[in-house]
């Protein structure tokens, strides 16, 4: 996977000018989107046996594959829609591929939870731009109202608001299982705005479902989980549902998968068993302690 880099660079320019690509009556700027899509799938492919995490990246990049079929066999209008669904899928590999190589690896289990929690974004890409290709559906205009089929929720953004609230504060308190069961309750209740609205849905369950993941700190949760649901719910005021999506690193939390591991900070160790305890406890968090605690164990009855 040494080259998955090179090809994602390719994929990466060239959905930053989707549109202007999609323009070009020279296609080789579109097949070269889709060929590094397929270059990573098949690379991913050949590994697999001796690397199992690498499926994941096999079958996310097949996706992309399969998105990309229409943009490199003929020029058509594509809109700000398909150029955003286009980037988050592109998210979504780069990071599988980002995991895989960092020091703490991509494990099968968190790649797995990430292709299904990432599937309905690449059923809509790829919906999308075969209803644009086949011209059934128009590009979006700044001009453009909502249409009949896709409505927006009349004071959607100032309904999730007063949810958003206490969950921020929430965020704020000290963690633990029953402040964490709270939120999640919170979140619970923003199924209620615009029921109908499936992408909204898919958002609010991904959000309630990373709130749920007791891997994952109030902070990380309240930058991502608040933003996305506060951007989601404006596309749902404004009649964009097509524009809701969970991004990557909504995704990453449902899955658990751990940030690219820091530089390893270096620590010492003092003679003192007291101070020892003093250094563990403002370097590890509890979970680190926990697993400390139990190796010490293990070692010392041995």
């Amino acid at each position: 996977m040494e080259e998955a880099g090179e090809h994602l660079e390719i994929m990466e320019q060239g959905l930053k000018r989707l549109p202007a690509v999609m323009a070009n009556p020279d296609r080789e700027e579109a097949i070269a989107i889709y060929r590094a899509a397929h270059t990573i799938k098949g690379g991913a492919a050949m590994l697999m046996n001796q690397s199992p995490s690498l499926t994941s990246i096999n079958k996310v990049a097949k996706s992309l594959e399969d998105c990309f079929k229409p943009i490199k066999d003929a020029p058509f209008k594509v809109d700000a829609t398909a150029q955003t669904l286009a980037n988050k899928a592109y998210e979504v590999l780069k990071n599988l591929i980002s995991r895989c190589q960092s020091p703490g690896g991509l494990s099968p289990q968190v790649g797995e939870k990430i292709v299904t929690a990432s599937a309905p974004l690449f059923e809509k890409l790829e919906a999308h731009l075969q209803a644009l290709a086949s011209g059934k559906a128009a590009p979006a205009t700044p001009a453009a109202q909502p249409t009949a089929t896709t409505p927006g929720v009349p004071k959607a953004a100032a309904q999730v608001m007063t949810v958003l609230k206490p969950m921020l504060q929430g965020f704020k308190q000290a963690e633990s299982a029953a402040s964490r069961k709270q939120i999640a309750a919170l979140c619970g209740r923003l199924t209620k705005v615009g029921p109908a609205v499936a992408p909204w849905q898919t958002l609010v369950k991904t959000a309630y479902q990373a709130i749920g993941n007791p891997s994952n700190s109030y902070a990380d949760l309240a930058s991502t989980v608040i933003k996305e649901l506060k951007q989601g719910s404006e596309f749902l005021e404004a009649g964009k549902a097509n524009e809701i999506a969970p991004s990557p690193a909504l995704l990453q939390l449902v899955s658990g998968a751990a940030k690219p591991a820091a530089a390893a900070q270096e620590i010492t160790i003092p003679a003192d068993p007291k101070e020892v305890v003093k250094v563990l406890l403002k370097t590890f968090d509890k979970k680190q302690l926990q697993a400390i605690a139990q190796l010490l164990i293990k070692h010392i009855k041995t």
